[in-house]
């Protein structure tokens, strides 16, 4: 079953993430989903990533938005545009 939560928030915490090895510290980025306002609002979903993670994220969702826009706004054939 898929939910749709309809908006985000990225949050750094300074209190969160991981002291290293070398006593270096690792921030750490958390992505929360949320629900419109409303009488069935659903509680927010949240993931605590690595620094590589979201990126890695980033990345595929920047990819996946861009594959999304070319299918629903084709270039016409012959446009050299990109």
């Amino acid at each position: 079953m898929t939910d749709h939560l309809h908006h985000y928030n990225v949050v750094l915490d300074p209190e969160q993430g991981t002291r290293l090895p070398d006593g270096s510290w690792a921030q750490e980025v958390t992505l929360v989903l949320v629900d419109a306002p409303g009488a069935d609002c659903r509680r927010p979903v949240a993931v605590t990533l690595t620094p590589e993670q979201a990126r890695e994220l980033a990345f595929e969702l920047l990819a996946t938005a861009e594959h999304a826009q070319r299918t629903t706004n084709p270039q016409p054939e012959g446009d050299d545009a990109r």
